[in-house]
């Protein structure tokens, strides 16, 4: 009985969450791994590495598989419908080789392409915003973002004050993450900061950190 509420007691700690949130991201990984990151992304020693996401590799992948399929569906979709598209058969199904039936007829399957294309494209506009790695300068600060291609990635730099949360809306569900850094929206989850210090400075632009002070 005792264990019980001792256990329960642990539970409603206030301190309990913080705790449990950033353990994974402890500062000394953050040292260990900093000069790597720096030379793959191609920053100099004066970025400190203040925050990186999870599913880089996944990201990676996802990125290769994203720009080659989309961009082969929309060229073959092009090709289709300038070169292959006929009236006269539009109500006749459109066949792949011999006998494989692809859509019951040419408008169909432009509808497929396009919503092929629309969805494949619209999920990598959403991974474009998707923050891989943050450094930080004093007051400014560099964005990582995945590129287009294998181990590509895009950098945008901006400065403290910058840096706002987005109203959540209905459609988004994860308002929470969205941020605004100086003409750019971004997705940055909080939880993987270097230290909880980090977030609360850049959204409160006030604290005990000293923004200086990364190593």
């Amino acid at each position: 009985m005792n264990c019980m509420r001792l256990f329960k007691s642990i539970y409603h700690w206030p301190y309990r969450v913080p705790i449990a949130k950033y353990i994974g991201q402890h500062p000394f990984k953050f040292l260990e791994t900093q000069d790597k990151w720096r030379e793959s992304d191609g920053v100099s020693k004066r970025w400190h590495l203040i925050y990186k996401a999870p599913m880089e590799k996944a990201l990676n992948y996802l990125t290769v598989y994203l720009t080659f399929s989309t961009s082969t569906v929309a060229c073959g979709g092009l090709y289709y419908a300038a070169f292959e598209f006929d009236l006269q058969n539009l109500n006749n199904p459109v066949i792949l080789g011999e006998d494989v039936v692809i859509a019951d007829s040419p408008i169909e399957c432009l509808v497929y392409v396009g919503a092929f294309v629309l969805f494949h494209a619209a999920v990598k506009m959403l991974l474009a915003k998707y923050v891989v790695r943050m450094y930080q300068d004093g007051d400014n600060y560099l964005a990582v973002f995945r590129g287009n291609f294998f181990n590509s990635v895009k950098k945008h730099q901006f400065h403290l004050n910058d840096f706002k949360k987005l109203n959540p809306t209905i459609v988004v569900s994860w308002g929470d993450a969205r941020f605004d850094i100086g003409n750019k929206h971004a997705i940055i989850l909080e939880n993987y900061f270097k230290t909880p210090e980090h977030f609360n400075y850049l959204l409160n632009k006030k604290g005990v950190y000293n923004p200086k002070d990364n190593d």
